[in-house]
């Protein structure tokens, strides 16, 4: 197994609250993640800190040259004591990618900041670093377009 990251925030004109519990509720990923078709909350649970953790199905589809190829994961979502957005999605060979969110209230909006880590199969790697990061990115652009929309 091999590890990389990426980093990348986005300025948002409203309030942090509306963000984070945006963020927090996996359902609304299916309006702004490129890839999403289906999400399923599967349970929930609770952490030894107290956190409520949300646990999911989710099914991707991504294009990988002429092919879709579709795929499902388990993913873990909840907020934790600092209040930052906590999830880890796990799919099979071995793929783990962790996610800290943070959606802090800036000037008359929020800066939403997000670190994820990712551990993969050196084959898989490169295109899990390059997916994740184009996915998110458009995620991000799209999160801004729908929350702002919401509040014009």
């Amino acid at each position: 197994m091999v590890h990389t990251s990426f980093e990348q925030d986005i300025f948002i004109a409203t309030s942090s609250e509306k963000v984070t519990d945006f963020l927090v509720g996996l359902n609304n990923h299916s309006q702004i993640h490129p890839l999403i078709v289906k999400v399923e909350q599967t349970a929930s649970s609770t952490a030894e800190d107290g956190t409520e953790i949300k646990h999911y199905k989710i099914r991707d589809r991504m294009k990988q040259g002429p092919f879709t190829i579709a795929f499902t994961y388990d993913v873990m979502i909840g907020i934790n004591t600092q209040g930052e957005i906590v999830s880890d999605a796990y799919q099979k060979p071995g793929i783990h990618l962790h996610n800290i969110t943070r959606c802090l209230p800036e000037g008359n909006g929020t800066r939403v900041t997000e670190h994820v880590e990712i551990t993969a199969p050196r084959l898989l790697i490169q295109t899990v670093f390059k997916q994740g990061l184009a996915s998110h990115k458009e995620m991000f652009a799209n999160l801004k377009k729908a929350l702002e929309n919401i509040d014009a």
